[in-house]
């Protein structure tokens, strides 16, 4: 009789052997794969951390160009500007109502605050709001700077004109009750930033309207490009 503790024969013991001899290499290939792959990733991270490698997120989240859509048109001031020097901002004054003067009234009221009055005009169509203002890219700052002097509720209208030459409609309610702020109003502080109070957009993501054919020559832009030149 055969003793319980030996095998007849040793062949399943060699099978067995065998796959766990099998297994142990597999189970060494895995973790040496996961070896290197945590060594590189430490590599990788430490190189992120000195600057020598750029990582994955180091570009901005950003909307692609084209896919951008949104109905708001206000134009947003620059981040942290202030008022422009009245003396370094043109305007034109259109009239949009049926009362006469009013155009001549307002421009003696701006030049009388330093602002560089280029021609008054009626507009042509009527206009049944307060006051209109119509600016290109490069007047965003100027047509703000003006906007804080009317007392009342200011449409801001970007079209694609060049130079910082800012048209004033003046409306139908401006011309019942319209005025011009005081001076001392805090408002008109000089050293405050400028607010759109409003939902907006910065200057590059608002489609501008058609700007008019023919615009008036702004002195304050032909001094500032004598001066770049």
């Amino acid at each position: 009789m055969v003793p319980v503790t030996e095998r007849p024969n040793a062949r399943p013991d060699a099978r067995r052997a065998k796959v766990r001899r099998h297994r142990r290499e597999r189970q060494i290939i895995v973790f040496g794969v996961l070896l290197v792959l945590v060594a590189f990733a430490g590599v990788f991270a430490a190189g992120v951390y000195r600057g020598d490698v750029e990582g994955p997120f180091s570009q901005a989240f950003v909307t692609p160009a084209g896919a951008f859509e949104s109905d708001v048109t206000l134009v947003c001031p620059p981040a942290s500007s202030t008022q422009v020097k009245h003396s370094n901002v043109g305007v034109r004054v259109l009239n949009g109502t049926d009362t006469n003067g009013l155009a001549g009234a307002v421009a003696d009221d701006l030049e009388s605050r330093y602002f560089v009055v280029v021609s008054t005009e009626n507009w042509g169509r009527t206009y049944g709001d307060y006051v209109r203002l119509y600016f290109g890219p490069d007047g965003v700052r100027q047509a703000y700077t003006v906007a804080l002097n009317f007392d009342g509720e200011v449409d801001m209208v970007l079209d694609n004109r060049e130079g910082t030459l800012v048209d004033v409609i003046l409306g139908a309610g401006f011309a019942e009750d319209g005025t011009l702020r005081s001076t001392l109003d805090p408002e008109l502080d000089t050293d405050a930033v400028l607010s759109a109070n409003a939902e907006c957009l910065p200057v590059s993501l608002v489609t501008p309207e058609p700007a008019p054919r023919t615009l008036p020559d702004n002195p304050v832009d032909k001094k500032k490009n004598k001066k770049n030149a």
